[in-house]
């Protein structure tokens, strides 16, 4: 038997298997140092750097007076809507100053009814009454954060 090689076949080198383990090996390496460089830089953003002595936000609910006001019925015949609500907003001392924008606030609720239909208050018109109406009393007062809105009653006749 002899070992010759036909002419159109190359023969294999003796280092192929080598380089493919080195290069599978580097792989490896470069990903892990990625992902460990991922971990340590998420896990570090997720945890806050220094906790400070900053007192905890205390929020003060404050009742709207009842608001009466009718709908955009069009020819029908006229529809009215009574609605109470309360606002929670930041800190006791401000709650004065949210007292004195309670006609402003009264206002906005007033002008936003009189161009609702009756319909527009079943299912989740209410919600968007809701979301609207925290829109607008958060920017009324202003400096002042608003977290959120309460309808304790809202009777359509």
């Amino acid at each position: 038997m002899t070992t010759e090689t036909p002419e159109n076949e190359t023969p294999v080198e003796k280092g192929g298997k080598r380089k493919i383990i080195i290069l599978a090996v580097l792989a490896c390496l470069l990903l892990a140092g990625g992902g460990a460089f991922a971990w340590k830089h998420f896990h570090h953003a997720a945890t806050p750097a220094t906790k400070t002595a900053a007192q905890p936000v205390k929020w003060t609910t404050i009742t709207i007076p009842t608001i009466l006001s009718n709908l955009d019925s069009g020819s029908e015949r006229t529809r009215y809507v009574r609605i109470g609500a309360r606002l929670e907003v930041e800190d006791g001392k401000n709650a004065e100053n949210v007292a004195a924008l309670m006609p402003q606030i009264q206002d906005a609720f007033q002008t936003c009814l009189h161009g609702m239909q009756p319909s527009e208050l079943s299912g989740s018109g209410i919600y968007r009454l809701r979301e609207t109406m925290l829109a607008q009393i958060t920017n009324i007062v202003a400096p002042l954060r608003v977290r959120d809105l309460f309808f304790v009653e809202v009777l359509v006749q």
